[in-house]
């Protein structure tokens, strides 16, 4: 797999800050990659900062499912991701994020990196 850039590896989870205008798609390319990237490097976390992408336009409910479906699909139960994004991105109620937890998928939204490191690096929580 080629190299991602503004992909780093750091004590306990890796991050990702990708940074440039991009399509939608182009968007959804790169989170998948460095996605499948923390599955084959068995890195179980990842910080995922959006923030300083920009050129699409916010997509749609249909966009959003289908991105949800697929990171979920990618990291198989194995990466827990704690994703920065703008204000934007909560606008439907987090839509994204319930769908990819419905699929299985750990992963939660954030407008503070700080809080998200700080959820992401939680040890996950038994189950009774």
């Amino acid at each position: 797999m080629r190299k991602l850039e503004n992909f780093e590896l750091k004590k306990g989870y890796a991050e990702f800050c990708p940074v440039g205008e991009v399509s939608f798609e182009q968007m959804v390319d790169l989170i998948s990659r460095a996605v499948l990237m923390c599955r084959k490097q068995k890195i179980n976390n990842l910080l995922l900062d959006s923030t300083r992408l920009s050129g699409f336009q916010q997509p749609g409910i249909s966009e959003r499912f289908n991105l949800a479906e697929r990171i979920a699909r990618d990291a198989a139960s194995l990466v827990k991701i704690a994703h920065v994004a703008g204000p934007e991105w909560v606008r439907s109620g987090k839509f994204g994020v319930i769908v990819s937890k419905n699929r299985g998928l750990d992963a939660e939204l954030f407008h503070s990196p700080s809080l998200a490191l700080e959820w992401l690096l939680q040890p996950a929580k038994k189950s009774t």
